[in-house]
């Protein structure tokens, strides 16, 4: 069965900021993890105090690293209100001053051209990408950065689902995709940077997750939604039945037919 991005934010969104799957997988889910972040605000040399949207922000912790130690003013935003909560109080816990709202990058509640940089980490891969690229290129200022980092794909994969969507695979990026809708909605290249490697470290830490998903999804009060989109969590805590998933999806990294690239990027 096939998740739409719909059900899939339905089914998931409790789940993302809870502490088991914080504990298991970290506080940052996309590949590369916070040094491909890094690498990316690096980049584009913001001055301190400059302002920052990370959009799909999850948990907070490429917001809490623009803010902490780029000096930005970040502002960030998710659909899963269980992560923003974290994502806040883990914020406030190391003094990081950043404003989260609940929006999707389709719909961001920003005035045009606010943003001196828009940060988007694995999200576009979740939604439409030409709007989300449209939405990003509204709020950002003329000459702003567009900062992004997502999954890609060499051809169609075939993963069962939910995982494919929560790699973000769905929708990955691709082969000439990126280069295509860019222009089109009003960025023009800078850099762009293979980021595969990280690909393989995150589907380690995501392996131990989805194992757990089950016990996790009945904790947080999940089961009865996850069930309803064909997830079966007797079948998820199978030990032999995830390890043959996931060994099935380093192959694929490692024939490069999955994975992960970096882009900076000016609005024009």
């Amino acid at each position: 069965m096939t998740l739409t991005t719909s059900a899939l934010a339905a089914c998931c969104a409790g789940l993302y900021g809870h502490p088991l799957v914080e504990l298991i997988a970290g506080q940052s889910l996309h590949p590369g993890g916070l040094a491909t972040t890094r690498r990316l605000l690096a980049e584009v040399r913001l001055p301190p105090g400059a302002h920052l949207l990370d959009a799909g922000c999850g948990l907070g912790a490429s917001a809490r690293v623009g803010a902490l130690e780029f000096g930005l003013a970040v502002d960030a935003c998710d659909v899963s209100a269980s992560a923003l909560h974290r994502a806040a109080v883990l914020a406030e816990g190391v003094g990081a001053r950043i404003c989260f709202r609940d929006a999707s990058v389709v719909d961001l509640p920003y005035p045009s051209g606010a943003f001196a940089a828009v940060l988007a980490e694995c999200v576009l891969s979740t939604t439409s990408k030409r709007d989300g690229l449209a939405e990003l290129r509204r709020v950002a200022e003329d000459g702003g950065a567009l900062l992004l980092s997502d999954v890609t794909v060499s051809e169609t994969v075939t993963i069962p689902e939910p995982l494919a969507s929560v790699l973000c695979l769905t929708g990955a990026w691709r082969p000439g995709e990126l280069d295509k809708l860019l222009p089109s909605a009003g960025y023009r290249v800078v850099r762009g940077w293979d980021e595969s490697e990280g690909v393989s470290s995150l589907i380690d830490r995501l392996e131990a997750r989805v194992g757990l998903l089950g016990a996790i999804a009945r904790v947080a009060g999940h089961a009865e939604r996850l069930e309803a989109f064909g997830v079966k969590l007797d079948q998820l805590r199978e030990p032999g039945s995830v390890t043959a998933v996931f060994e099935g999806i380093r192959q694929l990294v490692d024939e490069r037919r999955i994975g992960y690239r970096a882009v900076v990027a000016r609005a024009v």
